[in-house]
């Protein structure tokens, strides 16, 4: 009776398989829109059986990141549908993504987007304790930059970087936002270690921090706002993507927009 670790065999291969082409597809190689290899050219370059292949391929269509056309072969989805929520999707994309300047852009747009609003809601609602975690992941950053060697009690700049927005996510204690820190922490780490690595004036990039950190915590949201996007401006720059644009009309209607609202909805400090 061989079935079962057969079975079990073409699963573990399968899941080799989608590891192979996920390093493809995450890297650039293959764009939306354009077919991958047929079954039995991977077959042969991968050294796979039809099985094995077939299962790698289902679990890149359960992602979203490809779909299989009759007749016509296996075709590359837009970045769009691709379901980057998932903790499989965001490990590949911190793995392999790194050489896809539209995978950067993609993630760097979706924080410029949502991370001056957060800072806002943080420096309205965050607590004690939150201030506590952003001040030592701040002190992390600190540390690592005067120790020369960009690392502090084994963990890196980017480390302590990550953790100091993940403190402002939770900071905002809304249960969705506070759980997307969680599910995005690797792709915000690629966005911050690619910055990092390529920064001139790290120190620049760590003031602009600070005076986000004393936004929050002395609850001056449209200070928290400004400071968040001057932030973001900093890591559009070291990346490559130019400073982020000036929407600040709109961004004045914004926050003015959710001020009203969130002075009437702060928790406790005491915690």
């Amino acid at each position: 009776m061989t079935t079962a670790p057969t079975r079990k065999n073409n699963r573990d291969l399968g899941r080799r398989m989608a590891e192979l082409l996920a390093a493809e597809l995450f890297s650039g190689q293959y764009a939306p829109g354009d077919y991958l290899p047929k079954e039995t050219e991977l077959c042969e370059r991968f050294g796979m059986s039809r099985a094995s292949v077939r299962s790698g391929l289902q679990q890149l269509v359960a992602l979203g990141i490809v779909t299989r056309i009759s007749g016509r072969g296996t075709v590359v989805e837009e970045y769009r549908d691709w379901n980057v929520l998932d903790p499989q999707v965001t490990r590949w994309m911190t793995a392999y993504a790194e050489p896809n300047p539209g995978f950067l852009r993609e993630i760097f747009e979706f924080r410029h987007a949502v991370e001056p609003f957060i800072a806002m809601v943080a420096a309205q609602r965050a607590t004690a304790r939150d201030l506590v975690a952003m001040e030592e992941a701040f002190e992390g950053m600190e540390r690592s930059l005067e120790s020369g060697q960009m690392s502090y009690r084994e963990q890196s700049f980017s480390d302590y970087d990550v953790a100091f927005h993940a403190a402002i996510y939770r900071a905002t204690h809304n249960l969705v936002w506070g759980q997307l820190a969680h599910i995005l922490r690797p792709s915000i780490m690629l966005v911050v270690t690619k910055s990092n690595d390529t920064a001139e004036q790290l120190r620049d990039s760590l003031e602009r921090h600070r005076q986000l950190m004393e936004s929050i915590r002395l609850r001056r949201p449209e200070a928290a706002f400004d400071a968040a996007v001057r932030v973001m401006s900093r890591t559009a720059y070291d990346l490559g993507l130019g400073e982020a644009r000036d929407d600040s009309a709109a961004a004045a209607r914004w926050r003015a927009q959710w001020l009203g609202e969130l002075s009437t909805d702060s928790p406790s400090t005491d915690d």
